[in-house]
């Protein structure tokens, strides 16, 4: 009875104990909700709205401060008394930038939950002079460094190097560095801890240079399974000086996509910029997009479930020399890196004024757009300021911002997105490549949809339109259609001039214009202009063909920046001129047919017949598409698919290839799909062969047990 009682006392006496220190913290925490509000004190509510339709937990979401939205005045000259209220509970947060000159401030805050299409109201307080700085990214993150100590945290990441890489870290920077001029130098920092898809990794960082090659040290960034085997991986690259040739390498198991130049950073070395890749499914379709210095860059968005995994992966950052470059030296500066949660429709701030309650929103009257830049931060446990939650009020769209007006343009990211999940079975998944062309005329001619599962089955990604009309608008709805379809479309040009005529140098300006004029007007314009080089069929005749460069220089200049420029090369074409035009383009078209060898269907005699172009691209550091005709030697579909996989196969690791583009849509569509066998084997007859010599194998190991 009595060690009853003594028990009993015991528990009795725990439960006072802790119900007293509760009241208590309660106390204390009400007591310094209460210091921030004193009469001195400044308050905000803020509206978050959900809008992926998802309740979304621990999720951060940026608050942009500036004069519209936030008298910053009333707080502390280092925004160290900001404190953020929801739900009953003080909220974590960190501080990305802080200017009360320019009256502008960037708060990553941690909101525990956002219910699915709903409005949750956030309390900002600041004002007591008091209060102590709380800001704290590990505390609001995923993962976080800001890279405060004398060297790399060994609790957080792992580093390698080879030859004369090394990793520093000093005065608050992380130097990824390839040093030493000697080819394959590199090094490596990756995370200890793995995240799921549905994630950012946010790097501000800068580029240096320390050699003398302007190609300067080739930088990545990325998710990645295991550094030993990369079986997955997503990984964003650039190169060269102002980091100008900018890369998606995504892998999933054996299965790789590498993309073509589809944007530059354009920032000048030296300069800090924040990078962010967001890694994430949306309708059961696994994408990637890039934002610089928060702002989504569309040009970069792909999806695909065959090259982008969805398991748990590492964060990385690395640093390398070219093979090639033996003066290419430099280093990644990192700031910071942090991991976020994301989702692609994420969550819009609005602010309502204190005293009378009407909406006042970030950003000229508009929600504000989600930044990659983050900023963490840290508060104590526990607050009564009630949440409120509503459903998500419709906006008109006189009320729209500009930055839902950009939306638009994800929008059709999206819808491309979806229509990859609906496309047909691909037939021939045996080779990858950055681009997968071909060359069509005439859309109409075809039924639309019947064209479209064409491109999709023989994963043909890019359609090279030649335009031999002065009507260019008559393409219009065809370019829109492929667009929604997640195709692009590439303007081909003067196909069918005659470059030795008199006026070829004039009608081919007035087409080029033709095609300028109309990508400035139309809801659909081309995503690329092509243009077609020919070259005198007798040049003993002194009929030589007009000077191309000044169209070069003309789509070059005018195109705009969203707009590749590109050159179809003749067979055997002059190296100087090749050197003349790469400053000018984005890349080649090197054109396997058409020249004094004849039925170019093989391996071999396609490699042999561009080796001269292709090493003179390489030479100018640009890249080379490899266009090839099916109209003669191909008697089905797969022949060219395994022509395209052994192409592929033996240019594996060239940065000068970009991929292929077959001449004529006509003739391949013309080509059967035959009954591909289940297996190819290298040699045949293999499996007789291999059964045979297991069982003499078996036969002799038999033998000699009886012996």
């Amino acid at each position: 009875m009595k060690k009853r009682l003594t028990t009993c006392g015991i528990i009795s006496v725990f439960f006072l104990v802790l119900i007293t220190g509760s009241a208590l913290a309660t106390v204390n925490d009400l007591w310094a909700i209460s210091k921030v509000n004193d009469t001195e004190g400044y308050s905000q509510e803020i509206i978050v709205t959900e809008n992926s339709g998802e309740t979304l937990t621990d999720y951060q979401v940026p608050i942009n401060l500036n004069f519209s939205n936030f008298n910053f005045s009333q707080a502390k000259e280092d925004g160290s008394d900001l404190r953020f209220f929801s739900g009953g509970r003080t909220l974590n947060y960190w501080i990305e930038s802080w200017n009360p000159k320019t009256e502008e401030a960037l708060i990553w805050v941690k909101i525990p939950s956002l219910p699915a299409n709903k409005n949750t109201t956030l309390l900002m307080k600041c004002g007591n002079p008091a209060a102590e700085a709380v800001s704290n990214g590990e505390k609001t993150f995923e993962f976080f460094d800001d890279f405060e100590e004398d060297k790399l945290k060994g609790l957080v990441w792992d580093s390698e190097s080879a030859g004369g890489g090394l990793v520093e870290v000093k005065n608050g920077i992380c130097k990824v560095t390839v040093p030493v001029p000697h080819a394959y130098d590199s090094s490596l920092i990756y995370s200890k801890d793995s995240f799921d898809i549905n994630s950012m990794f946010v790097v501000k960082r800068m580029k240096v240079t320390t050699g003398k090659d302007e190609r300067g040290p080739l930088l990545r960034q990325g998710f990645i399974d295991q550094i030993s085997s990369r079986k997955n991986e997503v990984r964003f690259q650039t190169e060269f000086a102002n980091e100008s040739r900018v890369r998606w390498e995504t892998s999933y198991r054996k299965e790789r996509f590498n993309s073509f130049d589809k944007t530059d950073v354009r920032i000048p070395e030296g300069e800090w910029y924040s990078s962010g890749i967001a890694w994430y499914e949306e309708n059961d379709t696994r994408k990637v997009a890039w934002f610089k210095n928060g702002i989504r860059d569309v040009n970069m968005d792909y999806s695909s479930n065959d090259y982008i995994t969805n398991f748990p992966m590492h964060v990385y950052l690395y640093a390398e020399s070219y093979s090639n470059a033996s003066k290419n030296t430099g280093y990644m500066a990192v700031e910071y890196a942090f991991v976020r949660k994301f989702v692609e429709s994420e969550p819009t701030v609005n602010f309502v004024s204190d005293q009378n309650k009407t909406e006042v929103s970030t950003q000229n009257n508009a929600e504000v757009s989600i930044q990659s830049n983050a900023s963490e931060g840290s508060i104590s446990e526990s607050e009564t300021i009630p949440e409120t939650e509503t459903s998500a009020p419709e906006i008109s769209a006189s009320e729209k911002s500009p930055e839902e007006s950009s939306e638009k343009t994800v929008k059709v990211q999206e819808n491309q997105s979806v229509n990859e999940t609906k496309a047909p079975e691909i037939l021939f998944p045996r080779y990858n490549v950055n681009l997968s062309g071909i060359k069509l005329s005439s859309p109409y001619r075809f039924d639309s949809p019947v064209l479209i599962s064409e491109l999709e089955s023989s994963r043909i990604s890019t359609v090279f339109l030649s335009i031999n009309s002065e009507d260019v608008w008559q393409y219009e709805r065809f370019v829109k259609m492929a667009h929604e379809n997640g195709k692009k479309v590439h303007a081909v040009l003067f196909e069918e001039l005659n470059c030795t005529a008199k006026e070829a140098a004039n009608s081919s300006t007035s087409s080029l214009n033709t095609i300028l004029d109309y990508n400035n007007k139309s809801l659909a314009p081309f995503d690329g202009i092509n243009i077609y080089i020919k070259t005198s069929s007798d040049p003993d005749s002194g009929n030589n063909c007009m000077d191309y460069i000044p169209l070069f220089k003309a789509a070059s200049e005018n195109a705009g920046e969203n707009v590749s420029v590109s050159a179809s090369l003749p067979p055997v074409y002059a190296s100087s001129n090749i050197e003349k035009i790469a400053p000018l383009v984005d890349f080649f078209i090197v054109r396997a047919y058409g020249g004094e060898t004849e039925d170019l269907n093989s391996e071999s005699a396609i490699i042999d017949a561009v080796a001269l172009e292709m090493g003179e691209i390489r030479g100018v550091n640009s890249k080379g598409i490899i266009e090839v005709s099916v109209e003669e030697g191909f008697e089905d579909k797969y022949l060219v698919q395994d022509l395209f996989a052994g192409l592929a196969e033996y240019y594996t690791g060239d940065l000068a290839f970009a991929g292929f583009s077959i001449s004529s849509y006509d003739a391949y569509s013309a080509l059967p799909v035959k009954a591909e066998p289940e297996e190819r084997s290298a040699l045949p007859g293999f499996e007789t062969l291999s059964a045979l010599l297991a069982g003499l194998g078996a036969f002799a190991f038999l033998k000699s047990k009886r012996e």
